[in-house]
């Protein structure tokens, strides 16, 4: 039976607002993590930050940086390790867990991929985006038994919205 939920889609459809609306509209307080990218740095890089739900920013949830000019990424996969890891860990306890978002940038971060995994598993409803991206991580969430990945577009994102609330109220109820 599939109880988890993942969004996926293009950058800036919406998948995130979708969740930000469902938790609003439930009156939830869920556990998990989100990611947040940082504002452009004097260098003209910018951090992602590793965040459990409602914290602001800080130097020790950097989980990558960007650098300008297409110099790439830097990741840091002891902070999904060891910060992801206990958000989801300690998320076991709450009605819903949020995992927004899964990408590429985690791909060294076994200890953090493990937990994922085990949560797939687990009997709260995980409502997350993935990205539409091709890696041996998110392929196995993608393809996990309990998971329904759920594309969003700029034209099926209202209909996905109230979607993805009916089931989530359905997965919450149980």
């Amino acid at each position: 039976m599939q109880s988890h939920i993942f969004l996926t889609g293009d950058i800036q459809v919406g998948k995130s607002t979708i969740i930000q609306k469902v938790i609003h509209e439930l009156g939830l307080s869920p556990g998990g993590f989100r990611t947040s990218w940082g504002d452009l740095l004097p260098d003209g890089s910018a951090d992602l930050f590793l965040l459990g739900m409602g914290e602001a920013p800080s130097s020790d949830r950097i989980a990558a940086r960007r650098f300008g000019s297409g110099r790439g990424i830097t990741a840091f996969p002891d902070i999904f390790d060891e910060v992801g890891s206990r958000l989801i860990a300690e998320a076991s306890s709450s009605p819903l867990i949020i995992m927004d978002e899964l990408g590429f940038i985690e791909k060294n971060a076994a200890g953090f991929q493990d937990a994922v995994l085990s949560a797939l598993n687990g009997s709260v409803p995980i409502l997350g985006v993935v990205r539409n991206m091709q890696t041996p991580f998110l392929d196995k969430v993608r393809s996990h038994p309990n998971v329904n990945v759920i594309v969003v577009t700029r034209g099926n994102r209202e209909e996905i919205f109230a979607q993805v609330l009916a089931d989530v109220k359905k997965s919450y109820s149980r």
